[in-house]
């Protein structure tokens, strides 16, 4: 009984390393619902952030480049 029991303990964690993880998604379209999903949440989440007012534009030269007082 005591072997029994030592070998189920070193074996235990061994077969519930392979099991599968139910958690995640196994078809191409759960996937898809989860990215849409994920980013449906993302977008959701940058709205309440910035509020209605748009993020003001960056500074930069003519040539794209930014401004002389952003390089430093």
């Amino acid at each position: 009984m005591n072997r029994l029991s030592l070998l189920l303990l070193i074996l235990a964690p061994v077969i519930t390393a392979c099991a599968p993880d139910t958690r995640m998604p196994e078809s191409g379209y759960q996937w898809e619902r989860r990215q849409e999903r994920i980013e449906r949440e993302w977008r959701d989440a940058q709205s309440k952030t910035q509020g209605a007012a748009p993020a003001a534009p960056t500074k930069t030269s003519t040539n794209g480049a930014p401004a002389p007082e952003d390089r430093f």
